[in-house]
């Protein structure tokens, strides 16, 4: 059986080599072992300064390259080529995957007819609302871009086999009568899965925080910005731990610098060493996530697979996947001042964190692994 993965996954050439990220490479590795050919339709950068990850190497792979673009309405003009790559796979495969909101997913079940797998991992629109960057009228313009095709997109997934990272996307394409199986996404596996932590707290007389994440006005940064100036500002005794890059990387480097933080701020910029981000949280008190708009954060379950008690906004599927309290500690959205008291909580007795670790720990290791969330959609069973 024979699929085609239409999904942009940030491949780079260099050379004669095409490197794709490190969760993209474990997703079409598990989908190599799956089918007997697989077609990854992607943009294809040749801007070497974005390479990372890994080198595409599978025998039963084969690339079919679009034309880059650094956003989504930018590649809306490439109707064509995206036309043309489809119909050069589609008489090859079976069943064709679709990552929504990447665009013209709707192509394959619409123009082609095929057997398709629409899996939708985001919401564009609200991520749009909550850019804190943009003014009303931008979002009003950027949204009318994004319209037509996601009403096509809606129009495609009546037709096809969808699942959604989340109850929330999948409660909201029903209004649209789209019946949608949610999933929650996952990169930690099962052999990665050691219940050895370390004992809070991780180091005596301070408290390690992490995030991780790209560094947008989505997720969240300006209310971890205040949140630092909170920490520092009530002589809590901090490290915090920033892994990402994003278009406020710099925003949040000058806060760094302006608010005498340095010591207390690490930036680390984009980190493709699962080791070295596991070796990050493991050494880490809390995971903070202040994120505005979301599918099923992936870097939440990873928190929870390394023993980190997680901190977090109500977002995405968080809330019908953990319970405040035992799972979780939720914020509200913005709400430094709550996410302040959490520190304060654990501070006054981490040992009161334990339990939510180990029983985070104990429902992603049974539930929401990446075996258990691949098998199901990357498979097609009508």
């Amino acid at each position: 059986m024979n699929i085609a993965l239409l999904a942009s996954w940030s491949l780079v050439q260099s050379g004669s080599y095409i490197y794709i990220p490190t969760t993209h490479y474990v997703y079409l590795n598990y989908v190599a072992g799956l089918y007997d050919e697989v077609y990854l339709i992607s943009p294809l950068s040749k801007d070497e300064s974005k390479k990372k990850g890994k080198i595409v190497n599978f025998p039963n792979v084969r690339i079919i390259p679009l034309p880059y673009n650094g956003s989504y309405l930018g590649a809306l003009k490439n109707n064509m080529a995206y036309r043309r790559a489809l119909r050069q796979v589609c008489d090859k495969v079976d069943v064709i995957y679709c990552r929504v909101p990447d665009p013209f997913s709707w192509m394959p079940a619409l123009l082609f007819k095929k057997k398709t797998i629409m899996h939708f991992v985001g919401d564009t629109i609200d991520a749009t609302q909550h850019n804190e960057k943009w003014g009303w009228l931008k979002k009003q313009v950027m949204i009318a871009g994004y319209l037509p095709d996601y009403w096509l997109t809606l129009k495609a997934a009546r037709r096809s086999k969808v699942y959604t990272n989340g109850h929330h996307l999948a409660d909201k394409l029903k209004k649209h009568r789209i019946k949608a199986i949610p999933v929650i996404s996952s990169t930690v596996s099962e052999k990665d899965l050691h219940e050895d932590f370390k004992a809070l707290p991780i180091e005596k007389g301070i408290v390690n925080i992490t995030y991780i994440g790209y560094v947008r006005f989505a997720k969240g940064m300006t209310c971890l910005m205040e949140f630092c100036k909170r920490l520092k500002n009530e002589n809590i005794q901090f490290h915090f731990h920033l892994v990402g890059v994003g278009e406020m990387f710099d925003d949040v480097k000058a806060f760094i610098e302006r608010e005498v933080l340095s010591d207390k701020v690490t930036m680390y910029g984009y980190i493709d060493d699962k080791a070295k981000m596991s070796e990050i949280l493991r050494n880490s008190d809390l995971f903070f996530f202040p994120s505005l708009s979301e599918g099923s954060p992936r870097v939440v379950i990873e928190a929870m697979a390394q023993g980190t008690s997680v901190m977090s906004t109500p977002v995405g599927s968080l809330p019908t996947t953990f319970e405040d309290g035992k799972t979780i500690r939720f914020f509200g959205f913005d709400d430094a001042e709550k996410a302040i008291e959490i520190v304060k909580e654990y501070l006054a007795d981490p040992v009161s964190f334990e339990a939510q670790r180990q029983l985070a720990y104990r429902i992603v290791s049974e539930r929401f692994t990446i075996e258990k969330f691949l098998s199901k959609v990357f498979s097609y069973e009508a």
